[in-house]
């Protein structure tokens, strides 16, 4: 399989399609919803997130949504990385993940790139592990996810 990904902005273009993406349905407790997502982006200006459409191409195949950059620790978090239902088990979290990675690094000064996950979605700590985040075994208070690093 050929891959031209891109990484786009969430414009008035391209939101309704990228709102209406979604996880399959024994994902929907481990992430907030494309929709609340960019509701958080417009309206939590203190964390300056960025949402970003993850294409193929012309078509749109998952969401991530990074942010919360701290100049002094030299940090950002990848807030948020999904697949739609129908384009997973084809490669493209992999080669997303890759993607926001070298985008994160390109474009902040940064040495730590955090996330957090849901403590029973155990399939997830091994797909970022594979990608080189650590699990800290700390727990986001925020959220009572576990965060995860990868060290830059």
């Amino acid at each position: 399989m050929f891959f031209i990904l891109y990484l786009k902005e969430i414009t008035e273009e391209n939101w309704r399609e990228v709102a209406n993406l979604s996880v399959t349905t024994d994902q929907k407790n481990y992430i907030e919803t494309n929709k609340d997502s960019l509701l958080e982006a417009v309206f939590d200006k203190s964390l300056n997130w960025l949402p970003l459409a993850l294409q193929d191409g012309e078509i749109i195949v998952g969401f991530a949504m990074v942010g919360a950059f701290d100049e002094k620790t030299k940090s950002i978090w990848l807030d948020r990385l999904m697949i739609d239902r129908k384009f997973q088990h084809q490669g493209y979290g992999k080669r997303f993940l890759k993607e926001l990675v070298d985008y994160l690094q390109q474009n902040w000064i940064i040495t730590q790139i955090f996330l957090s996950v849901h403590q029973e979605n155990k399939k997830i700590f091994q797909f970022y592990e594979a990608a080189g985040f650590v699990n800290t075994h700390q727990v986001d208070p925020v959220n009572g996810e576990i965060i995860m690093v990868l060290t830059c």
